[in-house]
């Protein structure tokens, strides 16, 4: 029965209701205000807000070949996207692992030069005759998934590694221009033109394969959301409310017809200062052993990458007390797995949610695989319990940024009016149940149930590829 009244504490600590979406939600909207008027590196108490000088949606009907670099993790992907005009594309693509000793090599164009040959070992296999237009050249979109100060749709500059690249002769420098001197060097016929961030190409890519809006105009793709490892969104702001923006800029985007830009919120950085958020000692522990403390705080209460190490804070804790797993009279005795950091993945957590097997089964071998952890009946439904009390949390804070820009945007306003949000990433896609619990929180959100049944949530198609090749294709 202690056992019990552990978690019964634990599961209301997570809890989050309709009053807390509402406190979120309003300040999530005020620190886009916030955001929007501070320049990058200005001292801010909003997010981040980072233009990103896309300046269309597309409507599913453009055409054409366009190419695409994906340099996310220790992977690097090269695709050729086929347009087909009809919301449909022809995809093929090579993935290559970054080899160990580039992540630490001395210079950039150890690295760029490493990409721009596997680039070019994609042109010649896939494109052996260049392109059709007047130049003969591909036009490529390079998604680059690491802190970057873009300074137009083609250039942007390497704030700081992470991932595990530690080349400090790359900070500082444009890495579109790093990639495109190597790729001019061994002269493969390629243009970077357009720099994109993998949210930006979910946004792109399920704007296109939703296909155009009934009236012919942009697309009702509101937003274009990540919730995977990490977690990030962006969406369309009026220039004008974009107040960072160089007013020379905006005078010549609007003679141009141009009246939107899309904005990378970087909302994994939303309340960094703790006013709003949750804050229990299980999201102080791991901050406290993450490699960026103080940073990324909506991140860490939200993304696959932490999800598991909140379980694991959290049954260290209820062991210190003598509550589970009572057979281990001392921390040090602990299964290894249990004491250490970031061992336990989300995805044994996914295994846990939605086990029914008779005496929970299912949980036993997966914390016995994952954790050599042996388990009782009573333990187990403790842990379950845990487990949905933890992905809840991070669905119903994952629905924060949602509500508030749809608030921002009046997306919602309007007779009858349907929108859609394309998400990316690998919690939202496979844990059971996520997008459901997102949706039990917008309907509970100031958006309510009718705006809630006005938002369809759908899964983008590759938005790291398709989407940085929709990038290349908006310039002319």
């Amino acid at each position: 029965m202690v056992l019990q009244e552990s978690v019964d504490a634990i599961v209301k600590e997570f809890t989050v209701d309709s009053a807390k979406l509402e406190e979120l939600t309003n300040h999530f909207i005020k620190s886009i205000e916030e955001g929007l008027e501070h320049a990058p590196g200005e001292k801010s108490k909003g997010l981040p807000m980072i233009p990103t000088f896309v300046t269309s949606i597309p409507n599913g009907r453009e055409r054409g070949v366009f190419l695409a670099a994906d340099l996310g993790g220790t992977n690097f992907r090269v695709c050729s996207v086929e347009l087909k005009g009809n919301s449909t594309f022809k995809l093929e693509q090579l993935k290559n692992r970054i080899p160990d000793d580039l992540l630490e090599a001395e210079t950039s164009e150890e690295l760029f030069g490493y990409l721009a040959k596997k680039i070019a070992q994609f042109v010649d296999k896939y494109h052996p005759t260049g392109s059709t237009d007047t130049t003969g050249k591909l036009k490529l979109g390079f998604t680059f998934s690491y802190p970057v100060d873009q300074t137009s749709l083609s250039s942007g500059t390497l704030i700081r590694w992470t991932k595990g690249f530690k080349i400090q002769d790359t900070v500082g420098k444009d890495v579109v221009k790093l990639l495109q001197d190597q790729l001019d060097k061994i002269k493969c016929p390629v243009d970077i033109v357009a720099l994109a961030n993998d949210t930006v190409g979910t946004l792109l890519s399920h704007a296109y394969s939703s296909g155009a809006s009934p009236n012919g105009n942009q697309g009702d793709t509101v937003i274009g959301a990540i919730f995977g490892t990490g977690t990030n969104g962006c969406y369309m702001e009026p220039l004008e409310a974009i107040k960072k923006l160089d007013p020379e800029l905006v005078k010549e985007l609007k003679s141009k017809g141009v009246t939107h830009m899309v904005i990378n919120t970087e909302w994994g950085s939303f309340d960094n200062e703790l006013k709003h958020l949750p804050n229990t000692v299980y999201d102080q522990n791991i901050d406290k052993v993450s490699s960026n403390p103080g940073y990324h705080m909506f991140e860490k209460r939200v993304s696959g990458m932490f999800m598991g190490e909140i379980l694991r804070q959290v049954l260290v804790e209820i062991h210190s007390k003598g509550d589970i797993f009572t057979q281990y009279f001392e921390y040090d005795e602990l299964p290894h797995r249990l004491r250490t950091p970031f061992e336990l993945d989300s995805e044994v957590l996914s295994h846990i949610e939605i086990d029914d097997s008779t005496n929970l089964r299912e949980t036993e071998l997966s914390l016995l695989q994952s954790l050599r952890l042996p388990t009782t009946i009573e333990e187990r439904k403790a842990i379950q319990a845990i487990v949905r009390a933890i992905s809840r949390r991070a669905a119903y804070l994952a629905a924060v940024p949602l509500a508030a820009i749809l608030i921002r945007t009046k997306a919602l306003d309007g007779y009858h009016k349907e929108v859609e949000i394309g998400v990316d990433g690998s919690v939202v896609e496979y844990y059971p149940g996520f997008r459901s619990m997102i949706r039990h929180a917008l309907a509970l959100s100031p958006i309510g149930p009718d705006g809630e049944r006005s938002v369809h949530i759908q899964i983008a198609k590759d938005g790291s590829g398709v989407g940085a090749a929709l990038c290349a294709s908006t310039v002319n």
